[in-house]
């Protein structure tokens, strides 16, 4: 459809790959005059397969609106619960969970007009036993997920953020805005005893963000580097606008998928905002007057 529209791709070509360089031109002009996420710098940076890359570029060219599919379908609707369940983390006050990247701090006055009913974790579990009763093998996947979930040690840690979504203008970046949405944040370290139960004493870590997976869990050391390259740009963000540290974040994956518990997490390497800065430079379109 692409070398179709003449008011699109006015030029000629002979093969896929002049196609696909054609398009990812066009797609940087675009986005040198935007805002930039988290996908597209990665795309840019080529941490991306071909395929996704592909998608994304061409996406951007001509958006054409797709079906989801049961596996994407599932994925959200894991999403939604994941973030109910983990603002429900003290039932004593259960927030709004219809609010995007509000403090798990807040209180149940908070749901008041959301047209959200708050449930308590309880409530939650007791639901997964009545659906599995008659689920269907999608269903039960699901369900499965979010057992997992509630079987997980991030279960009883203190949430700080879930569903956040990010905009900042990254001035390591000569002022281009960024945005991301973490899954979930919370109080902090990886290890459970290094600031999780809100001490300050002696604490390094401030943060860990997790991101819920529920494909399959990468096994090649370069498959698993380009998953970590996200959390590398989520460290970064998180940073930024709180105004910690970088390396008083940590981050992990959470592969939902894995049967051994010991294997779902990916944790992101501990590196500096230069570390960072040099190996994704190349994901930050640069910015010029003549475009």
């Amino acid at each position: 459809m692409l070398v179709a529209d003449h008011d699109l791709m006015p030029w000629s070509v002979v093969d896929d790959v002049q196609l696909d360089a054609r398009v990812r031109s066009q797609a940087e002009r675009l986005l040198a005059r935007g805002r930039q996420n988290v996908t597209s710098l990665q795309a840019r940076a080529g941490t991306l397969n071909a395929r996704e890359s592909r998608l994304l570029w061409r996406g951007l060219i001509r958006p054409i609106p797709r079906v989801a599919s049961p596996a994407a379908e599932s994925g959200t609707r894991f999403h939604a619960w994941a973030e109910r369940f983990i603002d429900a983390y003290d039932d004593d006050q259960i927030m709004d969970a219809a609010s995007i990247g509000t403090s798990a701090d807040a209180t149940a006055s908070d749901a008041v007009g959301t047209g959200r009913v708050a449930q308590s974790r309880d409530a939650m579990l007791a639901d997964l036993d009545a659906r599995e009763a008659t689920a269907d093998g999608k269903e039960r996947r699901l369900i499965l997920w979010q057992r997992r979930l509630a079987a997980s040690r991030w279960a009883s840690r203190r949430p700080a953020w879930t569903e956040r979504q990010i905009v900042v203008a990254m001035p390591q970046l000569s002022g281009s805005i960024v945005n991301g949405k973490l899954d979930a944040v919370f109080y902090g370290g990886l290890d459970d005893a290094d600031g999780a139960a809100g001490d300050t004493q002696g604490v390094t870590k401030r943060y860990t963000i997790v991101d819920w997976k529920t494909g399959k869990r990468p096994t090649s050391p370069d498959d698993i580097a380009e998953k970590l390259v996200q959390l590398d740009w989520y460290r970064l963000l998180l940073a930024a606008v709180e105004h910690v540290p970088l390396d008083s974040i940590d981050a992990t994956l959470y592969y939902l998928n894995e049967p051994d518990e010991g294997r779902r997490e990916l944790h992101a390497r501990a590196k500096t905002e230069d570390e960072i800065l040099a190996e994704l430079s190349s994901g930050i379109p640069e910015q010029s007057d003549n475009d």
